[in-house]
């Protein structure tokens, strides 16, 4: 199988600042949540605050600077409650995020657009580098950089809404999105996107949120067990950019079809070196192994556009049972320093410039994109 470049050193630079973003977090109880005084202030002009949503059972914290979730309270097997998102615990430390979207509310194209740039309507669009020569997730201003305003609070859900000016960090058109989170009745946290443009462009939203099912913090991630409902990956060049092949995950460290133990497949970080510490050595990687995963996986859906589970993840040590369903065609799943674990819901990377891939990256006016990603909770 071709190397996937996931071990570069962009990759390394972002892990290292994941992993010093998140070496402090604590753990809280639904009755210690996060302070909402802590998160807020004006940036821009605008108001930022914390809303914290529940159904009883499951209690999300969201700040509309970003969409940042800094918060998912669940109950292990044994009915205690530990905040299993990554997170800071003060609106200043997400300030000082550098072009780290951990967290965050992606768009308007998450993922990578290859050489920052592509065609829409026979028309050549450059957009922002800002991932060596590519576009991550939008550029420099996308909507993690954004304060979004607040249009609805309930008990249960919060509805925030943004507008990406017309020609924004290259990208044509004035996009209008909707993002709506909710705590569902089965114990899910939905997060539902509606986005509209005035002008023919491209749009492919979706969320960092990174979790770890014992808490944070917690030595690592590599006790759970993972199951993703693909045959396939995007092959990628070292950029993490899309041959436009898709490799079969079969008899590979990819092959997450059936529960497999993630420590069995990725290895271990050096000893005594948190993840990526100053002067920390790569370790050796057996063959079946992989150093981390960065991968979109070509998930299997029993109809197009249909809101289904596409993968779990279980914590044997928590009893937490983790289900991701969504209604996108992909799901990058990273693991970077194996503190966390993200399971981003989305379009297959660069698909602007890949017209064979599934879905379509265009967004025209009189049109509305919608994305529905559920991360639902249970113990066993």
């Amino acid at each position: 199988m071709k190397q996937t470049g996931f071990f570069k050193s962009a990759a390394l630079c972002a892990v290292a600042l994941f992993c010093s973003v998140f070496a402090d977090a604590q753990t809280k109880a639904p009755g210690d949540l996060l302070d909402k005084t802590d998160f807020e202030m004006e940036i821009g002009g605008k108001p930022v605050s914390l809303y914290t949503i529940t159904n009883g059972r499951i209690t999300a914290q969201i700040t509309n600077y970003a969409g940042y979730i800094v918060g998912i309270y669940a109950p292990d097997k044994d009915g205690n409650y530990t905040n299993v998102v990554g997170h800071n615990d003060n609106i200043q430390q997400y300030q000082s995020f550098g072009r780290n979207p951990t967290g965050a509310a992606l768009g308007r194209y998450a993922n990578r657009i290859g050489n920052a740039s592509f065609t829409l309507d026979g028309v050549k669009y450059e957009v922002t580098r800002n991932n060596g020569a590519h576009s991550l997730h939008g550029g420099s201003k996308g909507f993690d950089r954004t304060v979004w305003d607040v249009e609805e609070v309930t008990e249960r859900s919060v509805v925030l809404s943004c507008v990406l000016e017309d020609g924004l960090d290259g990208f044509p058109g004035t996009l209008k999105t909707f993002l709506t989170f909710s705590v569902t009745d089965d114990d899910g946290v939905s997060i539902e996107y509606r986005a509209t443009t005035d002008k023919p462009t491209v749009c492919n939203l979706s969320h960092h949120v990174y979790f770890n099912l014992n808490g944070f913090p917690a030595e690592n991630v590599l006790d759970h067990v993972v199951c993703i409902n693909a045959d396939a990956i995007t092959e990628v060049d070292d950029g993490l950019i899309p041959t436009g092949k898709l490799l079969p995950v079969e008899g590979t460290a990819y092959d997450f079809r059936t529960p497999v133990k993630l420590g069995d497949r990725q290895v271990a970080a050096p000893a005594g070196r948190g993840a990526f510490g100053p002067g920390a050595q790569p370790a050796p990687v057996p063959d079946g192994m992989v150093r981390s995963y960065d991968q979109n996986y070509c998930l299997n859906h029993t109809a197009a556009g249909k809101v289904e589970v596409v993968a779990s993840v279980y914590s044997p040590a928590s009893g937490r049972f983790l289900e991701v369903l969504n209604d996108q065609p992909g799901l990058q799943f990273f693991t970077g320093g194996r503190v966390a674990f993200a399971m981003e819901s989305q379009l297959y990377p660069d698909t602007p410039n890949h017209p064979e891939f599934p879905g379509t990256a265009t967004l025209r006016p009189g049109e509305t994109y919608h994305h529905t990603v559920i991360y639902r909770f249970s113990t066993k």
